[in-house]
């Protein structure tokens, strides 16, 4: 059974779904529980309702505590897991805001339920935050508190928790006897075990993707629908390039486009549109595109594939990037950087903004060894490696 926030979409539910399809192939009984889905499995179980999370965010914020309320919600949920009784639990992402952690894992270290915990970001083994590195805080190591980002994402409107979470966390973690932590990147193994983690046994399986999807592929009817002509394409997710923290890169970028350059953003709002088409002519922002067909053609169109990325564990996106032919340029942070294979794109220091750019010229267009990408990231030989860790854990 495996647990998340979301089921079939966006990264981390894309991963549960897959899993899951995976584990039904080889024949095995697969359960997901989750907040929200696309379409629902058919073992599937929502947690909570609307009102239910809604409840749960205002108290998170009133009382600087994430994960700690929905109990009614969690009561009816264990209620369906004792009709399961699943051999494995397999925990993704809880932060948000529908399930009682502390009820959850006490559950699990009662019934000696054996637990696999995927780190897809920090927020296991920290008082609150799902990254630090963009603020560089080290204060999981020895306990949290003052923390730096206590009133940011989760959102906490009057106090400071994340020395208490921190310490009901490393005490509920520490109590489940079958308890296995997996990080999707070597960096977040490492990270990991600068905290209550030391010593636990974690393992790094990255996270794949469909190569049937994200392939090489003909794009001359997109070509023909941006008007692009002969000219050169750059491609980014709106929601890294339009960081403050990466303005001035952006800025730096635009001055570089014209008829034979173009700069591609995909995820914009409709006021990001607004803005950029007034910044320049030559840059195309799209708003969100959600079918995976849709998006792995926009990565193949693409010459190079910029990642301004300040905090993530291993992004996606990088790795489809390169399954569809495209180079990636990316900044020296947190798992990015293991994702680029021999000739496959560039890695610069964080904010280096000379490097960066030379970076793109250097790689934009050129060829990458797609056969090497494609039987790395493949999906299905990530995935056979979990089934093993269930099986040792049974």
């Amino acid at each position: 059974m495996q647990i998340n926030a979301v089921y079939g979409y966006k990264s981390t539910g894309t991963i549960a779904r897959d899993i899951g399809e995976f584990l039904c192939k080889a024949g095995a009984e697969s359960y997901a529980a989750y907040q929200t889905c696309t379409r629902p499995p058919r073992n599937g179980y929502q947690i909570g309702s609307p009102l239910d999370w809604k409840s749960h965010a205002l108290l998170s914020r009133l009382s600087g505590k994430q994960a700690w309320f929905s109990r009614g919600a969690t009561k009816r949920f264990l209620r369906w897991v004792d009709e399961i009784r699943p051999d494995v639990v397999h925990l993704h992402n809880l932060h948000s805001n529908y399930i009682n952690l502390p009820m959850l894992l006490d559950y699990l270290a009662k019934k000696d339920i054996a637990t696999v915990i995927t780190l897809h970001d920090c927020w296991y083994f920290t008082g609150k935050c799902f990254h630090y590195a963009n603020v560089g805080c080290d204060r999981f190591q020895t306990g949290c508190g003052n923390c730096p980002q206590w009133k940011y994402m989760p959102r906490s409107f009057f106090f400071d928790r994340s020395a208490q979470l921190f310490e009901e966390k490393k005490k509920l973690l520490q109590a489940i006897p079958r308890l296995k932590i997996v990080g999707c990147s070597e960096w977040i193994c490492r990270e990991s075990q600068k905290g209550f983690f030391k010593g636990f046994d974690v393992s790094c399986i990255r996270n794949g993707v469909d190569i049937d999807v994200f392939k090489p592929q003909d794009t001359a009817d997109l070509r023909a629908r941006y008007a692009l002509g002969e000219a050169k394409v750059i491609l980014g997710m709106a929601n890294k390039w339009l960081l403050p923290a990466n303005k001035s890169a952006l800025e730096r970028v635009l001055k570089m486009l014209g008829k034979d350059l173009r700069l591609m953003l995909i995820g914009c709002q409709e006021k990001q549109i607004r803005e950029l088409q007034q910044k320049s002519g030559f840059v195309l922002p799209l708003g969100y595109i959600k079918g995976r067909e849709e998006l792995a053609k926009h990565y193949a169109l693409a010459d190079v594939f910029v990642n301004l990325t300040h905090a993530d564990t291993l992004p996606t996106v990088n790795m489809e990037s390169i399954c569809c032919g495209t180079p990636v340029v990316t900044y020296d942070s947190c798992g990015s950087p293991e994702l680029i294979l021999k000739d496959c794109g560039a890695v610069v220091p964080e904010g280096d903004e000379d490097a960066l750019l030379a970076a793109v010229s250097e790689w934009i267009g050129k060829p990458v060894p797609v056969d090497l990408a494609r039987e790395t990231f493949d999906k299905n030989q990530n995935y056979q490696t979990y089934l093993e860790v269930y099986k040792n854990l049974t």
